[in-house]
């Protein structure tokens, strides 16, 4: 990886995932939001890679698998002897879903700074963190930042989605690590949830600015069902969203992320990239499951065309 070989490079937690369906079966599956986010990326016609450690176990060999087979670069997925590949279960009811994680001490978890060499970011046009890259533990957060830096330095852009788990940490202790990164960022991607919680606003425009005034260069606050507002410079565009018939919205934001920067790398158009992500996203949420509901690029394309 490096050189050229990759467009966008993933960093985070990929999780094994169980979903438990109503009929009472259970169907496996693959998920974490940064590794759906590559897979996302790659299925809209980037080249994508990831950065993490997984298991010496079964469940990370299916998602070493899982990559090969989306022509995702493992070239820095290393292999825990020590620690497992982290898992999570989803269950749906009559009022939705609701998940649960076994990831403490997960073999992602351990990932540090002494795992990245300056050579991994030579030739990519992207880095793409999460808040949860940097709730899992402190060697991760550490990591981030040293990402961060070698990535800039070899000329890649920073893209970070905000991805606020309470599991993981408080909206403070998030703020904290946000406020730090902020600099480092290019495209930032916030839910409206997200911000409202971290800055305590609700007002979009007014996030959007807060974001922009940390030092970030390009805000796109997605709306859910309203939408994304793609804010930077002199530009503030609402873009509407596409109609969907919700089902699932587990890997949504995530596919919305990963379209959105293999579009940016195909047109260089902020605003064109996120039209695009709102029609990935829109059909994500018409399946169930992460990896499963997201979308291709042909798919993508008929959506926007209709």
């Amino acid at each position: 990886m490096g050189n050229g070989e990759v467009d966008i490079v993933c960093m985070g937690e990929p999780l094994f995932e169980f979903a438990w369906r109503r009929d009472g079966t259970i169907k496996p599956g693959i998920g974490g939001d940064v590794s759906n986010c590559a897979v996302a990326a790659a299925r809209s016609g980037a080249k994508a890679g990831m950065i993490s450690r997984l298991g010496e176990d079964s469940l990370g060999e299916r998602i070493r698998s899982l990559y090969l087979e989306e022509g995702i670069a493992t070239t820095h997925v290393m292999r825990d002897a020590i620690a497992p590949t982290g898992i999570y279960f989803i269950e749906y009811g009559p009022d939705g879903h609701s998940f649960s994680y076994r990831r403490t001490g997960s073999a992602a978890s351990r990932l540090a700074s002494s795992d990245l060499a300056p050579g991994m970011f030579a030739g990519v046009s992207f880095l793409h963190l999460s808040g949860i890259s940097q709730a899992i533990s402190e060697s991760c957060r550490d990591a981030s930042f040293t990402a961060m830096e070698m990535a800039r330095s070899a000329g890649a852009k920073v893209s970070f989605d905000t991805n606020l788990r309470r599991s993981l940490w408080t909206p403070a202790a998030a703020w904290e690590a946000l406020s730090a990164s902020l600099p480092h960022i290019d495209f930032l991607f916030p839910s409206m949830e997200d911000a409202q919680a971290l800055l305590g606003l609700s007002d979009p425009d007014a996030i959007c600015d807060e974001f922009l005034q940390h030092g970030v260069k390009t805000v796109i606050l997605t709306l859910g069902d309203e939408g994304a507002i793609v804010a930077g410079g002199h530009m503030r565009i609402r873009i509407p969203a596409y109609p969907a018939q919700l089902v699932d919205a587990t890997a949504a934001g995530d596919t919305f992320d990963g379209a959105f920067l293999a579009e940016f790398l195909h047109c260089g158009d902020p605003e064109a990239a996120t039209r695009f992500a709102c029609a990935a996203a829109s059909l994500a949420v018409e399946k169930t499951g992460a990896v499963d509901s997201i979308p291709y690029l042909r798919e993508i394309r008929t959506r926007m065309a209709a």
